[in-house]
């Protein structure tokens, strides 16, 4: 018979506001964003062979203008957004909830000085605290995803980060390993074997 995946993953922009080290996008001049109705296409076609669920990535998915039109046209869908908290106010967190069928995931990776650092700007992890914060204060079933790396697996591999992750309003931790990859690498901050 025909397999399908149950599960799928669509990378909807190219645009960041941020400039991770390791992260796999490569932004362009002018960035690239998936027209809206090729996106619902994609989707109705997958519903079709039975899929209903869809991490939405980017880049920064919520620059995309497109987006939460996306997540009204599917309302039979569930959608996962992987977003750096940045741009996810407590108006985007309303809009979220209205909709129902979407649970943001909030990239935390690592604590301050080590978010800064990997993140690429200023205010970064308080940022995605606060989006936290709007989440919670919204009731919306709310994840907090990070990839481990040599410089954040003491400080986030532990009951003390989940506790405060709960504690804080989140529901599910997404950890994953940590890919040297992109414009910027940074091998460095790669496993080792026994870590991983």
């Amino acid at each position: 018979g025909e397999f399908f995946p149950a599960f799928l993953f669509l990378s909807i922009t190219n645009r960041c506001n941020l400039s991770c080290k390791g992260c796999w996008v490569t932004p362009s001049a002018p960035p690239v964003d998936m027209e809206l109705g090729v996106l619902s296409n994609i989707i109705t076609e997958c519903k079709g062979k039975g899929t209903n669920f869809f991490g939405i990535l980017g880049g920064e998915p919520l620059l995309h203008d497109g987006l939460m039109e996306l997540f009204r046209l599917h309302q039979d869908c569930y959608f996962v957004l992987f977003t750096n908290g940045t741009f996810l106010t407590c108006e985007v967190a309303k809009q979220l909830r209205q909709l129902g069928n979407v649970t943001p995931l909030i990239s935390i990776e690592g604590l301050e000085a080590e978010s800064e650092a990997r993140r690429g700007g200023s205010g970064v992890y308080g940022s995605a605290l606060e989006a936290l914060h709007y989440c919670h204060e919204n009731r919306l079933f709310t994840g907090v995803a990070t990839s481990i790396t040599q410089n954040s697996i003491d400080d986030l591999v532990c009951e003390k980060f989940v506790n405060e992750m709960a504690r804080r309003g989140a529901h599910y931790l997404w950890y994953y390993i940590y890919r040297p990859v992109g414009p910027n690498p940074s091998l460095e901050r790669a496993l080792g074997t026994e870590q991983i």
